[in-house]
């Protein structure tokens, strides 16, 4: 069943980055940073085509469709009706709901206190460094800062696997294509 799966995973990735490859890097007359930067978008929307409905891979597709320079390579690889599903805005929580969890944190005495108080215990301790890392988390995943704790960590996984299989697809990519590391002399 997982085989299954991530055969799927990496049949969508490569037709789609492929794809995105071909209508982004067509140009002759474009650079060498044009044609890395189209690389990688392809292989970034690429991936989240092949994650399915995971709030990750919807924020990073709205996140790359914002900009100008993207939107029609995005549109083109993701068809008209699941690019305007996708980038809907309201798929995303506002930014009043995420100012008023942050006013919510803020009137809290445990959590205002933090670590350095006086007679700080190891819980809060414990606790103050769980926060600090969840909010480092929530900023490297894309859509993780409007997740709470239990869904980010399910996120994260499939955030990380996905990333995983892309960095394995770019190396066999390298691989097929012939491009090789400059040998030492």
């Amino acid at each position: 069943m997982q085989a299954a799966a991530e055969e799927s995973f990496n049949g969508t990735f490569l037709k789609t980055m492929l794809m995105g490859i071909k209508l982004g890097a067509s140009s002759e007359k474009m650079s060498c940073r044009g044609r890395k930067r189209a690389i990688k978008l392809s292989a970034n929307i690429a991936m989240a085509v092949a994650s399915k409905d995971m709030n990750w891979s919807r924020a990073l597709i709205a996140r790359h469709a914002k900009h100008g320079r993207n939107r029609d390579l995005v549109r083109s690889l993701l068809g008209p009706k699941r690019y305007e599903s996708v980038t809907k805005p309201s798929n995303f929580p506002s930014q009043r709901m995420a100012m008023m969890i942050r006013r919510r944190v803020g009137r809290n005495p445990l959590i205002r206190r933090g670590a350095n108080a006086p007679g700080a215990t190891a819980s809060v301790i414990a606790k103050s460094m769980v926060r600090k890392r969840t909010r480092i988390l929530k900023r490297l995943v894309p859509g993780g800062e409007s997740m709470d704790d239990l869904s980010l960590l399910g996120e994260t996984i499939d955030y990380v696997i996905s990333l995983q299989a892309q960095v394995n697809l770019m190396r066999l990519l390298t691989e097929v294509f012939g491009v090789s590391k400059p040998q030492p002399t």
